[in-house]
């Protein structure tokens, strides 16, 4: 979802908004002191209630989250328990949600004929400081990234309308890290993982058009982090926004299948009254 920084104090007071969530998700948001940060994160919560409503046939007002040991949410236990909604099934829903500059993405599992793992980030390419060499701006980064990575950002083709030669290379980095984030989100692991224990191979550039090409590699695979059955899903948002999807689908049938369906063609772009059309105010919020 485009977030436009003037769209949402003249749609609809943060107010009413704020009604639409459980008072646990009202706490949580307003402890954010920055208001884009804020109006941000109330939109991702938004939209994974609309995504519950959706796919899931869930009830809008008796959706509840917490939020698991690396910070990601995760669908209440006691909705599981207490909702006739087909614990089961719920359960095994994977989605996650990501926001940056002017958009709010989230990635979620409809199908559900097997497990899935997913991961979602979208970055903002305007972040280098003004003046500053890609060099020294990729410098402090050199620990979440192989050597590999960092030569594909410094093998960037000059941009002769960028208003310096670090532009494609910028651009690069942040690709780069969309997919590091992405796939961190979808293992549900801390911000302490090594980076550098796994590594992108891109097939081509980025575009308006998703593809599926990148591989990567795992140097330290484990239980939990195997280098089989990935998908990655890779696309410009516009001009200064990128965005990655994890998705480990597990058997190479399964990848095969999660390429054809990791194309682009589900993504939806919600307006206001798209992702609102099912909202109902929770019940008891103060």
């Amino acid at each position: 979802m485009d977030d436009n920084p003037n769209i949402l104090p003249n749609i609809v007071p943060v107010t009413n908004l704020l009604s639409l969530l459980p008072k646990i998700e009202v706490d949580r948001l307003l402890q954010f002191r920055a208001e884009d940060d804020m109006r941000r994160a109330l939109i991702g919560r938004l939209m994974i209630h609309a995504f519950f409503v959706t796919h899931h046939g869930s009830d809008w007002e008796k959706l509840e989250f917490s939020r698991s040991e690396a910070n990601k949410p995760i669908l209440s236990i006691l909705v599981l328990i207490f909702q006739k909604l087909k614990p089961e099934h719920l359960k095994d829903v994977s989605f996650n949600i990501s926001h940056h500059g002017d958009w709010v993405i989230l990635a979620g599992d409809t199908s559900l004929e097997s497990p899935i793992r997913l991961g979602v980030d979208v970055m903002d390419f305007q972040e280098q400081v003004p003046g500053e060499s890609f060099e020294s701006f990729s410098s402090c980064f050199h620990e979440q990234f192989t050597t590999t990575e960092l030569d594909y950002m410094k093998a960037a083709p000059h941009d002769p309308d960028a208003p310096n030669s670090t532009n494609n290379q910028l651009k690069r980095f942040y690709r780069m890290w969309c997919l590091k984030e992405s796939v961190v989100k979808a293992l549900g692991v801390g911000i302490d993982f090594n980076l550098q224990s796994f590594e992108f191979i891109a097939q081509e550039e980025e575009t308006a058009k998703p593809i599926t090409s990148t591989k990567m590699r795992v140097y330290e695979p484990s239980d939990n982090f195997k280098e089989e059955g990935w998908v990655f899903e890779e696309a410009l948002l516009d001009d200064n926004h990128c965005y990655a999807i994890a998705a480990h689908l597990g058997t190479e049938e399964e990848v095969e299948n999660g390429e054809s369906i990791m194309n682009g063609s589900e993504i939806q772009r919600l307006g206001w009254q798209e992702l609102l059309q099912d909202a109902k105010p929770y019940p008891h919020q103060h």
